[in-house]
């Protein structure tokens, strides 16, 4: 794994892993639900690859090397999962890849559960709860879950609209407090 990271993006809150994931849907004018990552990917130049990893737990990577990102993401995940896991790696590619690196993610570290931000963890484990928070914040804007939820009222309905796994929907719910 990269050391890419600065203290500075180690110690990120909540708040501006969101505001920086609003920032990059405002500039590559992705703000209609619901989000693909991978026209995301595509205008920044990162190729995505549908990858058959050798350990079955693996579910996706990104590399940096000179001007060339590169991100592989398990061919045998289903649809939902692959999206979160892209956006997983491009909060890794905003939040924490600014040199030559990588971020190679297994099932442990793309648990949805995003702990708290001011608990103590190891910097890696930081580095992943950023991503998750990224891939939440990307995949379904605080904004348009906020419009949304008083019309749907539903995690069933509101994963469909935002084309997530309802788990994922329902933590992001009661993330922001909705429910």
């Amino acid at each position: 794994m990269t050391t890419a990271a600065t203290d500075t993006v180690a110690h990120m809150s909540r708040e501006e892993v969101e505001r920086r994931a609003a920032e990059v849907l405002r500039e590559y004018g992705l703000e209609t639900v619901p989000i693909d990552p991978v026209v995301l990917a595509d205008r920044l130049g990162i190729f995505v690859h549908n990858a058959k990893f050798s350990d079955d737990n693996l579910v996706g990577m990104i590399a940096k090397r000179g001007g060339t990102v590169t991100m592989l993401v398990n061919a045998a995940d289903p649809p939902f999962r692959k999206r979160f896991t892209i956006a997983h790696e491009l909060g890794h590619y905003f939040l924490h890849l600014q040199e030559d690196g990588d971020y190679v993610d297994n099932e442990v570290n793309l648990f949805r559960g995003s702990g708290d931000e001011t608990t103590e963890v190891t910097p890696e484990r930081r580095r992943e709860i950023q991503a998750n928070m990224f891939a939440a914040a990307l995949l379904m804007p605080e904004d348009a879950v906020q419009q949304e939820w008083p019309r749907v009222r539903k995690i069933q309905g509101m994963a469909r609209r935002f084309n997530v796994s309802e788990a994922v929907m329902g933590i992001r719910i009661t993330q922001l407090g909705l429910a």
